[in-house]
């Protein structure tokens, strides 16, 4: 019983021990507008093939710390994802305003693919070459993750874009995305008190190519500032795990499939304005109102004016999530 006992113990310290994290750095060929990029690969389940990296930007605390989160890890292993923190990796420009450049065909969308190749070389896994991507970025690396969505498409299964949104005339209503790029559904999640990205310009986003039924949902926090991507977590991580479910086959070089968005539900929203303007001087808005409703029951014109999520169990998340008057600031535990 002892030695059954200790076997045990190993087994969930395996499972709740840290991963261990690959390093690697990026230096830029002459035509590609960055100083150089560092990338740290975290592998939750080293022991089975890659389904996926999970592209996280460091891009402050609130952000950084996902990439730590129990909740978060717990969920890469359970789906064989790996955790890849993408550095602040500024461009060389005057434009860029010591920021990130982020077209990525200048440099950062290259360099990630260069990145992978290196780690799957160091970590042993060849299936990283080709490993399919999650974008998550906030603010104008938000941006930068619409964009990477066009630039690898038929990679992406998914992204979330927090509080999108960067200096003109690379922001988030500049964002131009093919039919394939449609195919990717998008968490879009912007902040009521947002001074600095808004929400009437990643919400114009949202409007944009939901009309063309992109599987896209789009959500407030109530009252909350330029930051809190970590409050909508448990949100983010049920909506990608429903998609990762419909859109991932069963090996590694079958196409991603198109999200049954007959089998999914609308969630919809009304707003009020607040008295509260954007960097861009536009007003911001929180929530008022919300519905949802099985796509089956609804119209052609409620679904192009309504955003799409998987299934009934997001839809009330979403609900819950965006009823809050609130979204205070915590750290994660």
């Amino acid at each position: 019983m002892r030695v059954i006992g200790l076997l045990l113990f190993a087994a969930c310290s395996a499972l709740s021990a840290k991963p261990t994290d690959f390093n690697v750095t990026i230096q830029p060929l002459p035509n590609e507008d960055f100083v150089s990029c560092h990338y740290s690969l975290a592998l939750p389940d080293p022991g089975n093939e890659v389904r996926a990296v999970w592209v996280i930007f460091d891009r402050g605390r609130d952000v950084h710390d996902l990439y730590r989160d129990p909740k978060v890890i717990a969920f890469a292993r359970r789906f064989h994802i790996a955790l890849l923190l993408h550095g602040h990796c500024p461009g060389t420009r005057p434009e860029d305003h010591q920021d990130m450049d982020m077209e990525p065909d200048k440099g950062l969308g290259p360099a990630l693919l260069r990145a992978l190749d290196r780690l799957a070389q160091q970590t042993h896994h060849a299936e990283l070459h080709v490993a399919r991507l999650v974008f998550l970025g906030f603010s104008g690396a938000g941006a930068l993750s619409a964009r990477l969505v066009e630039f690898v498409p038929d990679r992406t299964i998914a992204a979330i874009l927090s509080a999108p949104g960067h200096y003109d005339p690379v922001g988030i209503d500049t964002v131009q995305l093919d039919h394939r790029a449609l195919a990717v559904p998008e968490l879009i999640i912007a902040g009521g008190n947002d001074t600095v990205s808004g929400t009437a310009r990643p919400s114009e986003y949202f409007r944009k190519y939901r009309r063309q039924l992109a599987p896209w949902a789009f959500v407030i926090q109530n009252n909350s500032p330029h930051c809190c991507t970590a409050n909508a977590r448990d949100l983010i991580l049920h909506w990608l795990g429903e998609v990762i479910n419909q859109r991932c086959p069963p090996g590694p070089n079958i196409p991603l499939r198109p999200v049954d968005q007959q089998a999914g539900w609308l969630t919809s929203l009304d707003v009020q304005e607040t008295n509260i303007q954007d960097s861009f001087h536009l007003r911001t808005f929180n929530a008022s109102r919300t519905w949802i409703k099985p796509v089956k029951d609804t119209s052609d014109e409620q679904q192009q004016n309504a955003g799409w999520v998987p299934d009934r169990v997001t839809a009330r998340m979403w609900m819950n999530f965006v009823a809050q008057q609130e979204h205070p600031i915590l750290p994660l535990n």
